[in-house]
């Protein structure tokens, strides 16, 4: 899929506005000239500014927003993985907190597992997921501090 320079900008524009406007409610600092919105929304201007130049080089290239659909589009496989990941995406988010990172992963990363290399391959598919979500645990739940939700195991949670 091709996708030209002015989409692009207008993407970047659009979310330059968004970062912007979410870090609104950031507190200051006490005893300093700027706070916690500070480095964000100087992120979101410069990618604001780079998305304006975006679109008017691809205004001046080809003269309207131009989007070619790929290949992968005709393609029946392609398009249903490529739903699938933003299906799996939104089961994350949807139910991380209820059921955990633990199960939720597990069940994201095997389901993934198995549309892509196949049914044949359950077995190894089990075992990546059982160790790629534990390593995860360890390395961010442990190691990095980062606050994984324990969902429905809370009562086991190490």
């Amino acid at each position: 899929m091709q996708v030209g320079d002015a989409v692009s900008g207008v993407f970047f524009v659009l979310l330059a506005c968004l970062v912007f406007w979410l870090t609104k409610d950031f507190r200051v600092m006490p005893g300093q000239n700027y706070g916690a919105s500070f480095f964000p929304r100087t992120i979101a201007v410069c990618m604001g500014l780079m998305g304006l130049l975006l679109v008017l080089r691809g205004m001046r290239a080809h003269g309207a927003f131009r989007v070619t659909p790929g290949d992968w589009l005709r393609s029946g496989q392609h398009v249903v993985s490529f739903l699938l990941i933003v299906g799996v995406l939104v089961f994350y988010i949807l139910m991380s907190d209820t059921l955990g990172f633990l199960i939720t992963g597990f069940v994201s990363l095997l389901v993934l597992l198995l549309w892509l290399r196949g049914t044949a391959h359950w077995m190894q598919a089990v075992i990546v997921s059982v160790v790629c979500v534990l390593g995860m645990q360890l390395f961010f739940g442990e190691f990095l501090r980062v606050p994984l939700p324990w969902g429905i195991l809370q009562p086991v949670a190490w």
